[in-house]
């Protein structure tokens, strides 16, 4: 009886925490900012990289990156960071800025890495939680939150 109650306390606790991870990450739909071009700017502090002139990244920060040239299609395989940089700044991207941003919530201080560039007019990136985790998608300003093999398409207002 006593492992049972000890088994459901884990799960409820379990299932407690992942509930709370995901409510950071519906902070992320503030980057959808067709709906207000000012609750970006509300919701997040930001720090840039841009990866253009960078002349160093974190094996972390390349392997987001990746995340990120691979589901855009800009390659089909994983990247060194000279080869990043030669793409976007004398092969086939140099018309193209790469970035990678950090954003902190203001509201919950939760950290959210995002690599992104710029294909169109909008952007499309793949943002990652501080433990490095995949939490959304931006397609053209749309954003798709990411809950294990689920996903979800942030809210019209």
């Amino acid at each position: 009886m006593k492992t049972m109650i000890l088994s459901l306390a884990l799960l409820i606790s379990t299932n407690a925490f992942a509930a709370a991870d995901f409510s950071k990450k519906l902070e992320l739909c503030a980057l959808q900012t067709s709906d207000d071009p000012e609750a970006y700017e509300k919701a997040f502090s930001e720090t840039f990289i841009y990866v253009n002139k960078a002349t160093s990244l974190t094996d972390e920060q390349v392997r987001m990156i990746n995340a990120h040239l691979i589901q855009v299609e800009y390659t089909t395989e994983p990247l060194t960071f000279a080869e990043i940089k030669a793409l976007f700044t004398t092969g086939e991207q140099q018309y193209n800025d790469l970035y990678f941003v950090t954003m902190k919530s203001k509201t919950t201080g939760a950290i959210f890495f995002e690599a992104k560039s710029y294909p169109g007019d909008n952007p499309y990136g793949v943002v990652f939680t501080a433990t490095g985790d995949l939490a959304a998608y931006n397609q053209d300003d749309n954003i798709t939150l990411v809950e294990g093999q689920a996903t979800y398409a942030c809210p019209w207002k």
